[in-house]
């Protein structure tokens, strides 16, 4: 039996609020939520979690049915704060939160239901913000399209204050240059 990506979404979304884990939806399936719909292949999951609580947090993944590569996962975690988990021929991947700007969102989030299933996504502008961080060209797509179903009710200054201090953080303008040219446009 093929197992298809809404399966993959709810069967996260409803491990994450039985374990009551702190988590954003984010990647493709919060762009088309938030924007257009749009087609992706994997669930994108921001996560507070303690680099402690990964094992146990992968041990709870194992059980409910996910696959998981521990030593693989505790690897990347410790290198780049992110690890995979398989469903299916699906992949899940979660980012572990460690900025301001995460930890700012975390308070801002949404409750919204998407196949039937309440889950935890990012506001508008935090998304907006997650998308023109990378800057990838789909990224930046994601972002117009948000914008433009938001765009009367976006909170601007919000936006403008978060996007200046990440380019001074990162000492490059190109997110707040990205953000004027996407908010013009």
């Amino acid at each position: 039996m093929r197992i298809l990506l809404e399966q993959v979404y709810k069967k996260v979304v409803i491990f994450l609020n039985r374990a009551n884990y702190e988590y954003l939806i984010i990647g493709g399936i919060a762009a088309g939520t938030l924007g257009e719909p749009r087609i992706t292949g994997d669930v994108d999951v921001d996560i507070m979690l303690d680099q402690k609580d990964i094992p146990d947090f992968l041990d709870k993944a194992k059980k409910t049915g996910f696959k998981v590569s521990k030593k693989k996962c505790l690897r990347t975690a410790e290198q780049t704060g992110t690890f995979q988990v398989n469903y299916g021929d699906f992949h899940i991947d979660f980012i572990i939160a460690s900025t301001d700007l995460e930890t700012q969102a975390f308070k801002r989030r949404k409750t919204i239901a998407l196949y039937g299933i309440k889950a935890f996504f990012p506001t508008p502008e935090d998304l907006i913000l997650f998308k023109i961080i990378p800057g990838r060209k789909q990224d930046l797509l994601d972002v117009e399209r948000v914008i433009l179903r938001h765009k009367e009710k976006l909170d601007i200054g919000y936006l403008k204050t978060w996007a200046q201090k990440l380019s001074d953080q990162a000492e490059d303008m190109r997110i707040w240059n990205e953000l004027k040219r996407l908010l013009k446009a």
